[in-house]
C-alpha cells in the first residue's frame, strides 16, 4: 500500500515539474526583458527601453522579445508626445520644451518631437510680438498694434493671446478693416469750413496754408470748378474725404504731408492706385472655397490658385488686401473635434435546470411462433402466451436533480477620437464564415464552397455634431447580432440564422456628460417534461412522475456614452462678426463721416444774383459766406472780439474706461501763441500722453504749434470706487507775435465728470 502511495507522488511530481518545464520552453527567462517592462511600468522610461534594447541584443532571435519592445517603444513615445502637446495647448513652454526634448534624447530623429519644438520657438515669438503690439496700444497706437497683431493671426489664428488683443484692440477701433492716411498730426486738426461757391482750387490752398499740407493735382482735374460746403468743429481728413468724394475724386499719399489729387475715373485708377500681392496659406478649409467667397465678396481683381499647397495669391488694393485677411482669418477653422469614451457591456445568465424521476419508460418482447419457439417460462406458458421468445424491460430508475448556472460577461471600453460631422465605427464581436457551394457542370462534378463573412457582436456608429455652446449632438445606431442557427441546403451550402436587436436614436448632451442606452433584452426560456403517458397529465402527479429540462437564458446590452470636445470653433465678437466693406465699387474704402453740427451751421443763404449779391460787390465768396450767414469764419483773415478758451470733455465715464479731453482756443488772431495749465486730479485719472503723472499739464497752442489752435489729451479712470472729478483751465498766458502785445483770454468753466 505504501508502494502505491510512493509511485502516485512521484508520477504527480512529474507532471508538475513537466508543466513548469513547459512553461519555461514557451515563455522567456530573460531578466532584462522583464525589468525593463516593469521600469516602463513604474514611468522610468528610459532606463526601461535601455533594459528593452539590452534584451533584443541579447536574444535577436527570440519573436516575444522583438515584438513586445517594438510595441512598448511606441507607446511610450506617444505618451511623451500626447504629454508634451497638452503641456504646449496649456500654455507651460518650458515643461512642453522639457518633454519634446526627452523623446528627441531616445529618438534624436522623430519628426513630431523636431515639430513641436519649433512651434514653442513660434509660440514664444507669437507672444513676445503680442507684448510689443499691447504697448503699442496702452501708447494709443491702435493701428500699429492691430497690424502686427493680424500679422500673428495669419501664422497662427489659434494663438490664444493674440485672439484676446484683437478683441480688445476691436473694441476701441473704428474702421479696424482698413489703413488711415498716415498723415501729421495737423491732418487731425478740427477747423471750420463755410465756404459758397468757391473754387477748388481756392479750397485746397487754404486748407493748405492751415494745415501745412501740400497737394498735387493731375492735369485733368478743373480747378476752376465750384464748390459749397459749410461744416464746423470737424477734423480736415473728414472734410477732405467728402470734398473728394462729392466731386468725383480720390487722392494718393505720398509723404507724411503730401498728397497726389486725381479724378476717381477707371482709367486714373489704374494710373495711380497701388496693388499689393499677398499669399494666403489656408489651413483647414479648401482653398477653392475660400477664393469662390473672396471672388464674390471682395470682388478681387486678379487670383491664382495652388491646390497642392491649399493657398491662394490675390493681387489687389491695400484695402482690399486687408478685408481679404479678415474674412480669412473669421473662416480658416480647424474642423471641431470629440474624443467618444464608450462603454459597451454584455451580460448573459444562463439557468438550466434537470429535476424529476427518470422512469422507465418502454417495455420490449419478440415473438417467433409455436413451432420455432424454445419452451417458454411456465409463468408465461400458464397464461397462454406460447410462442413469446423474450419479454424484457428495464430495472432501472433514476431521480435527477442536476442545476448548471453559467454568467458571460463582455466588456468593451474603446476610446475613438472624430470630426465634427464625420461617422465613427465600432465593432465588438466576431466575423463568422458561411459557405456557398458553387457545382461546376461536366463529366464529373466538381463542387467548390466559398466563404462568405458576416458580422457579429455589438455594432455601434455615432455620428457627432458639435454646437458652438459646447454641446453634442449624436445620431446614435446600436446593432446587437448573434448567431441562432445554421441551415444547411441539400448542396451543402450553409447559411446562418441570426438574431438582431436594433437601436437608433438622436440625442443631444453637454461636453463629458454621459448618457445611458439600456433595455436591449433577450430573455429566452424553454421547458421540456417528459414521464409516464397519463399521469403526466394528471394535476399533482405530473411533477412527481415527470422528469422536467428547464433552460433560462437571458442576455442584455448596456451601452454608455460620454463625448469630450477636444476642439471646438471660437465663438466671434460682434466687432468681428460686423465691419465696414467699403462701397460697392471699392471694397475696403474708408467711410465718410463728420461729427455732429449746429443745424444752423450748415444752412446756406441764398446767393443773390443782382447788383447786392457778394459777386457783384467784388467780394471774396469766402467772405460773402461769412457776410450772409452771420457766422465767423475761422480762415478770414479778420480780427476777431476776444479770444476764448473751451473744454470739452464727457459728463460720465465708466470704471477703467478712457475718454478723451479738447481744448480749443476760438477767436484769435492767427498769429496769436497762447499757453495754459490744465488741472486734473491724479489719483482719479491718468494722462495717457507719456508725461509724468503729477496732475498738471502744460500745453501750447497757436497758429505756428505743431498742435494748431486745438489739441486732444486721452484721459484713463484709475479710481476703484465711482466718485465725482473736475479738470480745469488756469494760468493762461497768450501773445500776439505780430505786434509783441499780451492778449486776454477768456478762461473756459470747469468741467465736472461723473465716474460710475
Amino acid at each position: 500500500m505504501r508502494s502505491w502511495k510512493t509511485i502516485v507522488l512521484i508520477i504527480l511530481f512529474i507532471s508538475i515539474a513537466g508543466c513548469a518545464i513547459n512553461n519555461r520552453t514557451f515563455g522567456t527567462r530573460n531578466t532584462a526583458f522583464d525589468d525593463g517592462q516593469k521600469l516602463i511600468a513604474q514611468g522610468q522610461f528610459e532606463n526601461g527601453l535601455a533594459k528593452l534594447e539590452q534584451a533584443r541584443r541579447e536574444e535577436p532571435q527570440n519573436k516575444e522579445i522583438q515584438t513586445v519592445s517594438i510595441r512598448l517603444h511606441e507607446e511610450v513615445i506617444g505618451k511623451l508626445q500626447l504629454d508634451a502637446e497638452s503641456l504646449r495647448l496649456s500654455g507651460d513652454l518650458e515643461r512642453a520644451e522639457q518633454g519634446f526634448q526627452r523623446i528627441l534624447n531616445l529618438y534624436p530623429f522623430n519628426e513630431r518631437a523636431k515639430e513641436g519644438i519649433e512651434q514653442i520657438a513660434l509660440e514664444r515669438r507669437h507672444i513676445a510680438s503680442v507684448d510689443v503690439a499691447r504697448a503699442l496700444l496702452a501708447r494709443n497706437d491702435v493701428l500699429g498694434a492691430e497690424t502686427m497683431v493680424r500679422a500673428i493671426l495669419q501664422e497662427n489664428p489659434q494663438q490664444s493671446h493674440a485672439r484676446q488683443l484683437i478683441a480688445q484692440i476691436n473694441a476701441n477701433l473704428s474702421r479696424p478693416e482698413v489703413t488711415d492716411l498716415v498723415l501729421e498730426s495737423a491732418f487731425k486738426k478740427s477747423v471750420s469750413m463755410e465756404f459758397k461757391d468757391a473754387d477748388l482750387r481756392s479750397v485746397f490752398e487754404i486748407m493748405s496754408r492751415t494745415a501745412g499740407i501740400n497737394f498735387v493735382f493731375d492735369k485733368d482735374i478743373r480747378q476752376d470748378g465750384k464748390i459749397s460746403i459749410f461744416v464746423r468743429d470737424n477734423t480736415i481728413e473728414d472734410i477732405l474725404k467728402l470734398i473728394l468724394t462729392t466731386n468725383q475724386l480720390a487722392y494718393k499719399v505720398l509723404n507724411s504731408n503730401s498728397l497726389l489729387i486725381y479724378p476717381n475715373t477707371p482709367a486714373k485708377l489704374k494710373d495711380y492706385q497701388e496693388l499689393v500681392v499677398r499669399s494666403f496659406q489656408i489651413a483647414h478649409t479648401d482653398v477653392k472655397q475660400m477664393v469662390a467667397m473672396v471672388r464674390g465678396i471682395v470682388k478681387a481683381k486678379d487670383i491664382y490658385v495652388n491646390e497642392q499647397l491649399n493657398l491662394f495669391i490675390m493681387r489687389d488694393t491695400l484695402e482690399a488686401i486687408r478685408l481679404t485677411e479678415r474674412l480669412v482669418s473669421l473662416n480658416d477653422y480647424a474642423e471641431p473635434e470629440v474624443m467618444l469614451e464608450v462603454l459597451i457591456l454584455d451580460i448573459t445568465r444562463t439557468n438550466s435546470f434537470l429535476l424529476g424521476p427518470n422512469f422507465p419508460q418502454s417495455l420490449q418482447f419478440s415473438w417467433a411462433g409455436a413451432a420455432a419457439a424454445a419452451p417458454a417460462p411456465a409463468l408465461i406458458s400458464q397464461f397462454g402466451f406460447e410462442g413469446l421468445s423474450s419479454f424484457g424491460m428495464t430495472r432501472q430508475a433514476k431521480i435527477d436533480f442536476l442545476q448548471n448556472f453559467s454568467t458571460g460577461d463582455i466588456l468593451a471600453n474603446p476610446r475613438i477620437r472624430v470630426n465634427n460631422r464625420e461617422k465613427a465605427k465600432i465593432h465588438v464581436g466576431t466575423k463568422e464564415p458561411f459557405f456557398t457551394a458553387n457545382v461546376q457542370a461536366g463529366v464529373s462534378a466538381v463542387v467548390t464552397s466559398t466563404p462568405t463573412f458576416i458580422d457579429l457582436g455589438v455594432k455601434l456608429d455615432v455620428e457627432p455634431r458639435i454646437g458652438l455652446n459646447d454641446d453634442v449632438t449624436l445620431k446614435v445606431t446600436l446593432e446587437v447580432s448573434s448567431l441562432l442557427s445554421t441551415i444547411q441546403s441539400p448542396q451543402g451550402a450553409t447559411a446562418p440564422r441570426v438574431g438582431t436587436r436594433n437601436a437608433e436614436t438622436l440625442l443631444t448632451i453637454k461636453d463629458g456628460e454621459t448618457q445611458i442606452i439600456a433595455g436591449l433584452l433577450d430573455n429566452r426560456e424553454r421547458k421540456d417534461m417528459k414521464g409516464l403517458a397519463g399521469l403526466l397529465n394528471i394535476p399533482g402527479l405530473d411533477r412527481l412522475t415527470s422528469n422536467q429540462d428547464i433552460q433560462r437564458t437571458k442576455n442584455e446590452v448596456v451601452l454608455l456614452i460620454t463625448p469630450r470636445i477636444i476642439r471646438n470653433l471660437a465663438r466671434p465678437s460682434n466687432l468681428e462678426n460686423e465691419y465696414h466693406f467699403g462701397t460697392a465699387s471699392e471694397a475696403g474704402k474708408l467711410p465718410i463721416a463728420i461729427k455732429k453740427t449746429a443745424a444752423q451751421s450748415l444752412a446756406i443763404a441764398p446767393a443773390g444774383s443782382g447788383s447786392g449779391s457778394a459777386a457783384a460787390r467784388g467780394l471774396n465768396p469766402f467772405a460773402a459766406a461769412r457776410e450772409e450767414s452771420d457766422i465767423p469764419n475761422p480762415f478770414a483773415n479778420v480780427a476777431a472780439t476776444t479770444p476764448t478758451l473751451t473744454l470739452q470733455a464727457p459728463t460720465t465715464v465708466g470704471l477703467d474706461k478712457e475718454f478723451s479731453v479738447n481744448v480749443r482756443l476760438v477767436g484769435a488772431k492767427p498769429m496769436v501763441n497762447s499757453e495754459l495749465h490744465l488741472n486734473y486730479e491724479a489719483s482719479v485719472l491718468e494722462a495717457l500722453d507719456g508725461g509724468d503723472k503729477s496732475g498738471t499739464r502744460t500745453i501750447k497752442l497757436g497758429r505756428d504749434q505743431t498742435t494748431g489752435l486745438a489739441t486732444q489729451i486721452r484721459f484713463k479712470v484709475i479710481a476703484a470706487n465711482p466718485s465725482v472729478t473736475e479738470i480745469n483751465i488756469q494760468n493762461v498766458t497768450a501773445e500776439d507775435l505780430e505786434t509783441g502785445e499780451f492778449v486776454d483770454v477768456a478762461l473756459p468753466g470747469t468741467a465736472t465728470i461723473n465716474i460710475k
